[in-house]
């Protein structure tokens, strides 16, 4: 997706809550229970690390998967325990039966097998978690400082494990069990292996790395305080009656009836080629989304689609529509299956969006549209996107990091600044986007 921002951007930054999602105040009062209490700061921000290292293969160790591709017998036996389990075993059944196999075999590495079991649960599944991957190229990598400055900001503003998915053969020199302590590091063959675009390991890490409930970051991302209560959230809105992933909205609509893309080159919008395309139910969403165990056979329809069509058969208008992305793919999928929900932009376009938090300043109407955010959209201060330059992200990150001011408000709607999400559904209770 280009990153090209509107001119008039405008951001924000630390959030300092955890009870957000909930509609509670906002505040150290309001957040001190076992579960969603920010630790406070548990060590100095450290300058980003870029060196890397090759590692052998997981498979080639005969080191054993969390899932594999099961024998037919075993398959028609299999009775997995629970609903999560249940699920996977759909996911798992999917992408197998398209001869995909290979793509569901995630390997703990062994160096964190004991982060791994001690975030596990007796059931064998992470009950909550961020989940990020990551694919590095040289012995020198700016990825590389990217991860590290995002594994630094988990470790420091939340107290939930971080999944730090590997497609490729390097991994940081600095990720280490004892230098972060809530990490897991998996490893994984890559969809590149098979002609697909790498980010669509996105989808396959949610898929296969047994977390029931999670919030996906990119690389080039990081986290700020407050940002736990979308893990809380992500399990109370994918559900059974509702089994799919929530995506943040975008800054950009892409739709080229909507009023704020008449300043873009025609590229930007996003326009079906069939006919019998499904209709837009809500704005184009950012790929950072949030799932539950519960969208997981969803996910594998869709991904396997994209992935495998020669063997799933995927409706003629999305083979129509050509190769997709990632994201492409997760928007297409939610139109054609009415899904309704998104969650405000808590994914902001850039580091430096944080300077509008710090001195709570706004403007009106940001980023809106003639469909549906008229009065533009409501931006939650939990993570940075975009965060390609690590110097330059450690840098806002050091003006974060110590940062208790509990005066400040974390969300920005409209001009006007907000404690909780139950003030800003007080104030627009039409708002097309949750939090």
């Amino acid at each position: 997706m280009a990153s090209r921002r509107a001119s008039h951007l405008l951001v924000l930054g630390l959030a300092a809550h955890a009870a957000l999602g909930l509609g509670l105040e906002v505040g150290p009062q309001a957040v001190l229970s076992a579960d969603t209490a920010w630790p406070g700061p548990r060590a100095h921000l450290e300058l980003p690390q870029y060196d890397t290292r090759e590692m052998r293969p997981a498979w080639e160790t005969g080191a054993a998967p969390l899932v594999r591709c099961p024998g037919a017998s075993a398959l028609a036996s299999a009775e997995p325990d629970g609903e999560a389990g249940q699920n996977l075993q759909k996911a798992v059944t999917q992408f197998c039966a398209a001869g995909l196999g290979s793509l569901v075999e995630l390997f703990v590495d062994p160096r964190f097998q004991s982060h791994y079991e001690r975030f596990n649960g007796s059931d064998g599944w992470i009950d909550k978690a961020f989940l990020t991957y990551m694919g590095l190229g040289g012995a020198n990598d700016t990825m590389s400082g990217e991860e590290d400055l995002l594994v630094q900001s988990v470790h420091h503003f939340s107290t939930a494990p971080i999944v730090v998915t590997n497609f490729n053969a390097r991994v940081p020199d600095s990720m280490t069990p004892d230098r972060f302590p809530n990490l897991v590091l998996m490893h994984a063959r890559s969809t590149s292996t098979i002609g697909k675009s790498f980010n669509f390991n996105k989808l396959t890490a949610m898929l296969f790395a047994k977390v029931k409930s999670g919030l996906v970051l990119d690389a080039d991302q990081f986290v700020n305080r407050g940002v736990d209560a979308m893990l809380q959230r992500a399990a109370e809105e994918t559900t059974v009656q509702y089994p799919y992933p929530i995506m943040p909205v975008h800054w950009m609509s892409r739709d080229p009836e909507s009023s704020d893309m008449a300043g873009y080159p025609a590229t930007y919008t996003w326009v079906f080629k069939s006919p019998d395309a499904p209709t837009r139910t809500m704005r184009w969403g950012h790929a950072h989304p949030t799932w539950s165990h519960h969208a997981l056979p969803w996910l594998a329809k869709w991904t396997s689609y994209a992935l495998a069509p020669d063997a799933t058969k995927p409706p003629a208008w999305l083979t129509d529509q050509g190769n997709l992305e990632d994201e492409d793919l997760m928007n297409v999928a939610m139109w054609a299956d009415n899904a309704t929900k998104q969650w405000c932009k808590y994914d902001l376009p850039g580091p430096g969006d944080f300077e509008v938090y710090l001195k709570q300043v706004g403007q009106p109407g940001m980023w809106k549209d003639s469909k549906f955010y008229p009065h533009g959209i409501p931006l939650v201060f939990f993570t940075a996107h975009a965060a390609k330059e690590p110097d330059t992200s450690h840098k806002w990150l050091s003006k974060l990091w110590d940062d208790t001011d509990d005066r400040r408000k974390p969300i920005l709607y409209n001009g006007q600044w907000f404690h909780s999400s139950a003030a800003l559904r007080a104030h627009d209770a039409a708002l097309r986007c949750i939090i």
